[in-house]
């Protein structure tokens, strides 16, 4: 099995089939843009070249999904210098700005590839040079010394790395091993195609869906992360334009669709019979997901022999193991996640005892893909010795079942959203903010219940309760981390679980929390059983979550701004009388609810807009699915 560096195997298919389609970038409504092997080579070469005249350092790549990400990737491993992954910042968002600000801090980049100036650094401003295009294209490119395999090909950041950003160290060879036991294990061949709509600013958006395919040699379509979010349907809609053959994401990916395709209307003509690989994994592969999806596609052509549950981690480049399902065992047990892959090695470790143990325990890996360490700091706790051999210890508990890994939770403190990590401390600290922090504590964390996991912050806060804290601490966390809150318990200070060195004892709250020991900040206590205690209050949780950005879109249309964020005064917007009858006119339209205008005339916020509507819809009797589902519709029709 050849594992060959990257920046050798583009250069090689560049040479060798100059004019055979590398990737395809789509868009609704705008044509298919196509990137040739030799004109992904002579682009790379041209902002390699740039690169050498510049200061020495690592590389922020900071562009849009698309052919201009693929060019700095590359370019930057031509360049012999590490890529920095991130993601642009979108105007207004103070959560990204706040990450990639911490990503600035943490890799120091002399240097950015990007299409726009940064947005949010705050601790010095690289220097942008934009990707090159199609005045780059030539044949008469000369070939660049390619890199070594032992140096570091990318600083790949967790996703929720925000407070104290970890940039994880991933050499070339690491790349090369990963990418070829990928190909392996998808069985990726010449008549494959493939299909990302995966932010490539991640590590399973970046090693499998952009240099996987240049690894196999198979063309790979790009669909804009935002645009899946707005139409999943799409997707799939793409996967039969195109025969692709290989595509997946995270299980909400599939949710999503499942949730969207509400009429056999919607699915009319669609044929998924190409689908071959259809991969999960970034977060808890769910079996009830799989199963639903896999019953109300099956009139498309979908197979379910075709879902591909993946397990794996930055730390070990991306996948440590994967394997077909067999469609087999309860809703409600751990589905498997294959066997490890060529090169990865995998141990059950007692986390406690540091030894092997034939059940349950801490996930360990060793093998060429797994990272040096990290670019800053230490990384004690990283790694373990296991007779000798340095180990990665992943934070996750497992065993396994006939050669096969089955992954069964977390020892880490880290929450997985739809595919994306967040550190609990993160969260904890954005939600600190908003009641100060002397002699205050909070804990979060999530539960695996229903068909995603709850989020939960258990708050610390002294004086009188406020009726209004927990919209707060669900606003402040949004805007700083990106994650929405299902429940915000208010306790009194002092009262959650403390070591006696005073750390919060995460695990420990978490239990208490579902024996009922906490309240939910709204009102609703979480009671002895955690799925029917948090059903309705995450019932509604959601019907919050999901129409805060649906309120903010119409209220930032009608005001001809920009954004309008949750927290933004609607005043300083110019929310007046008539702007407020149109807001709720668009909303009522669309959602086909009671939307008063005087609702949006005398709230604050945007938020307060969603708290007095869902309070009054309540009120009224109405469902929170139906709140939902009229949500979802308006992603399909449009609200204006």
């Amino acid at each position: 099995m050849s594992s060959d560096l990257l920046a050798d195997v583009l250069l090689a298919r560049a040479e060798a089939t100059p004019d055979r389609v590398a990737f395809e970038h789509a868009s609704p409504g705008s044509p298919v843009t196509t990137l040739s092997y030799a004109q992904l080579a002579s682009r790379a070469v041209a902002l390699a070249e740039r690169l050498a005249d510049l200061p020495y350092g690592p590389v922020l790549v900071s562009c849009p999904a698309g052919p201009d990400y693929v060019t700095a990737v590359f370019g930057t491993f031509l360049s012999g210098r590490p890529a920095v992954p991130a993601s642009p910042a979108r105007p207004g968002s103070a959560s990204d700005r706040h990450r990639l600000s911490g990503i600035l801090a943490d890799s120091a980049p002399p240097v950015a590839v990007s299409v726009e100036p940064l947005d949010g650094s705050g601790t010095g401003t690289p220097i942008v040079v934009p990707p090159p295009g199609p005045e780059a294209d030539t044949t008469a490119w000369s070939l660049p010394n390619t890199p070594d395999g032992g140096s570091v090909a990318v600083i790949q950041y967790t996703s929720g790395s925000t407070g104290t950003p970890r940039g994880v160290l991933v050499r070339h060879e690491a790349l090369a091993a990963n990418t070829t036991a990928i190909v392996d294990r998808f069985r990726l061949g010449p008549g494959s195609r493939a299909l990302t709509w995966l932010p490539p600013f991640h590590d399973m958006g970046l090693v499998g869906g952009l240099l996987t395919p240049v690894a196999a040699g198979v063309p790979m379509r790009i669909l804009a992360p935002e645009d899946f979010l707005k139409s999943p349907l799409w997707w799939l809609r793409q996967i039969d334009e195109t025969a692709t053959t290989h595509s997946g994401g995270p299980d909400f990916a599939y949710d999503l669709c499942l949730r969207r395709a509400r009429s056999d209307d919607q699915l009319a003509g669609l044929d998924l019979s190409s689908w071959e690989v259809a991969f999960s994994g970034g977060e808890p592969v769910r079996r009830r997901t799989l199963a639903a999806f896999s019953e109300r596609f099956a009139e498309s052509g979908f197979r379910a022999s075709a879902f591909l549950p993946c397990y794996g981690l930055a730390e070990a480049t991306l996948m440590v193991s994967a394997g077909h399902w067999d469609g087999n065992g309860r809703t409600d047990s751990p589905v498997s996640c294959g066997r490890p892959v060529h090169g990865q090695e995998v141990v059950i470790v007692d986390p406690d005892q540091k030894v092997p143990v034939d059940g349950q325990g801490e996930i360990w890996v060793a093998g060429p893909h797994v990272t040096a360490g990290h670019v800053t700091g230490t990384s004690e706790g990283l790694f373990g010795d296991l007779n000798g051999v340095r180990h990665l210890r992943t934070g996750d508990l497992g065993s396994m079942r006939d050669g096969e890994l089955v992954v069964s939770g977390r020892l880490k403190d880290v929450l997985i959203v739809r595919g994306v990590n967040h550190h609990a401390a993160d969260i904890e600290d954005a939600a600190l903010e908003t009641v100060g922090w002397a002699g205050r504590c909070a804990a979060a964390f999530a539960i695996e219940t229903g068909p995603g996991p709850v989020t939960v912050v258990i708050l610390e806060a002294a004086g009188r309760r406020d009726p209004g804290l927990a919209e707060r601490v669900r606003a402040q966390v949004l805007t700083r981390t990106g994650v929405r809150l299902d429940v915000v318990a208010i306790v009194a200070p002092r009262s959650l679980p403390r070591t006696t060195s005073g750390k919060i004892r995460r695990s420990a709250a978490r239990e208490a929390f579902l024996a009922g020991e906490y309240g939910d900040g709204d009102g609703p206590a979480a009671g002895s059983a955690a799925t029917d205690a948090l059903a309705a209050p995450r019932s509604w949780a959601g019907a919050r979550t999901e129409l805060t950005p649906l309120v903010c879109g119409v209220l930032a249309e009608v005001c001809s701004v920009e954004v309008c964020e949750p927290t933004d005064r609607l005043a300083t917007h110019g929310v007046d009388s008539m702007r407020a009858a149109e807001a709720a006119a668009a909303l009522e339209e669309a959602l086909e609810l009671a939307v008063p205008m005087a609702d949006v005339l005398t709230a604050a916020t945007a938020q307060d807009v969603v708290a007095a509507l869902l309070q009054r819809w309540q009120a009224e009797g109405v469902a929170p699915s139906l709140v939902r589902a009229r949500i979802d519709r308006t992603a399909e029709v449009g609200v204006m």
